[in-house]
């Protein structure tokens, strides 16, 4: 800010920083004094600059689930997304998991929901996959039961394995 002070015909300047235009605002208190007093106040012009073609269309995430793969076909994947601890199973096309990784049963990901805008104004709004884990981090281990941990299985599935009406 830069003041202009005149006191009795003399003129004295001080500037306590640059980039200040020559546009000024007159201030006064309204107070009568014998010598002529007066200030400026200089004020910086605000410039905006056009956002940056990376910040124009850069997505922004409207809303981000996380799941895992529960099975994938040809054209389709069934996925589980978990929001408020309930499981939700829902079907999405499979190439776009394949695309981002998400290959492996049981694989967890993570997808958003974006907005970006176009080149042409408009907006675009879609979905973005993250693979949360890499298809060779799972393995599949088989339990080989013996006799008695086979009977144990069979009286748990016989107990519990009933549905209840």
């Amino acid at each position: 800010m830069s003041t202009v002070l005149e006191t009795s015909g003399f003129l004295r300047r001080e500037t306590m920083s640059q980039g200040f235009e020559d546009n000024f605002a007159p201030y006064s208190s309204g107070e009568r004094l014998d010598e002529s007093v007066g200030q400026v106040v200089r004020y910086a012009r605000i410039t905006r600059e056009e956002p940056s073609r990376e910040t124009k269309h850069k997505p922004k995430v409207l809303r981000r689930l996380e799941g895992f793969l529960v099975e994938l076909q040809a054209n389709e994947a069934r996925v589980a997304f978990v929001e408020k601890g309930q499981t939700i199973l829902y079907d999405l096309p499979a190439s776009q998991l394949r695309h981002a990784g998400i290959e492996i049963r049981n694989q967890p990901f993570q997808m958003d929901e974006i907005e970006m805008e176009a080149e042409d104004g408009g907006w675009i709004v879609g979905y973005r996959f993250i693979s949360l884990a890499k298809p060779s981090d799972a393995y599949i281990e088989s339990l080989n039961f013996d006799e008695e941990r086979k009977r144990k299985r069979d009286l748990i599935l016989k107990e519990f394995g009933k549905t209840q009406s």
